[in-house]
């Protein structure tokens, strides 16, 4: 053999190897961030970092969150239910104080739990409905190994709202999401869904989780979105059965036809305010309506200003619900 031939085969060579290592280190990447994102028993999770950085910040509850879970935990009676593929749902439910057919549905965000939405499940209480608080897959009570961003959990609601109208016919329901619970209700928005679910309430809900990751990959790491959350995107198909470009509220919400109403806070950057209209001008719902609270950051629109906020949904629903 030559020497030209024998360098050539040790390029060759040489060329595959380090195609391999490229491989091997780009699925131990995006296997990497799956688990980061979406894993709850991973040894090192997104949610770790925010508990890190809020116990940084020394963030307290304000008067009406402390005073709204202590009513939770004192009034919530458990509720469960087998969604088409088995997984054990779990959510808590609060009958109102009087005969009613009004119900609210409410749902939390991304590594919260129910009780996380204590604020608006009394409220809504308040207003003399029926609320249920279900827990997304992977979160609390509910089983599932991997957090599914809204995605599958909208097919959950779907089941829920199901199982209320099942238990009363006459059953007037409102869904309300904040964060990954917003999307998951714009999600819900874009499905086959019964009469009965008359209007629909995001708080600061993402477009896509492929925009969503995006923007946190850049943000945590400091990286672009090609190619390790390609990666990880093949890694969600394979190992939770979705995909994050068709996680998509925006395309879901091109089929919505109930009334819906969109809050954001305009400094708000986890999930950032263009999103509220990127989301809001493709509703294809003919009553829609959206509200901007002005200083609020993310999931904290309805502590900035709650009298604009409450004013605000109380009139919505008084006219749509």
């Amino acid at each position: 053999m030559s020497q030209n031939a024998r360098s050539h085969r040790k390029l060759k060579i040489a060329g595959i190897v380090a195609l391999v290592l490229v491989v091997a280190l780009l699925g131990f990447a995006g296997n990497f961030l799956f688990d980061f994102a979406l894993n709850p028993q991973a040894p090192y999770t997104m949610k770790m970092m925010q508990d890190g950085k809020d116990a940084e910040k020394g963030e307290q509850m304000d008067v009406e969150e402390t005073e709204a879970r202590a009513w939770f935990k004192e009034n919530r009676e458990s509720s469960s239910l087998a969604a088409d593929d088995g997984t054990e749902l779990a959510a808590w439910y609060f009958a109102a104080s009087e005969s009613t057919h009004d119900y609210a549905v409410c749902l939390h965000g991304y590594t919260n739990e129910p009780i996380g939405m204590a604020r608006y499940v009394k409220r809504f209480h308040d207003r003399g409905m029926n609320v249920l608080a279900p827990a997304a897959r992977a979160h609390e009570r509910s089983g599932g190994d991997y957090i599914g961003m809204g995605w599958p959990e909208r097919l959950d609601i779907v089941a829920w709202i199901e199982r209320i109208v099942q238990a009363d016919p006459e059953a007037r329901i409102l869904v309300f999401g904040e964060s990954m619970g917003a999307a998951t209700a714009m999600n819900v928005a874009g499905e086959s869904l019964p009469a009965n679910v008359k209007c629909i309430i995001e708080d600061c809900g993402y477009t896509s989780v492929w925009d969503e990751f995006s923007l946190q990959l850049k943000d945590v790491f400091g990286l672009p979105s090609f190619p390790l959350l390609d990666v990880a995107n093949l890694v969600c198909n394979v190992r939770a059965g979705y995909d994050f470009h068709k996680a998509s509220s925006v395309e879901q919400l091109k089929h919505a036809t109930v009334p819906m109403l969109f809050i954001h806070g305009d400094q708000d950057t986890f999930v950032p305010y263009s999103m509220l209209d990127q989301n809001y001008d493709v509703c294809a719902s003919k009553v829609k309506q959206k509200l901007t609270i002005h200083g609020a950051t993310h999931a904290k629109s309805a502590q900035v200003d709650p009298e604009l906020y409450w004013n605000t949904v109380d009139d919505f629903l008084d006219k749509n619900f």
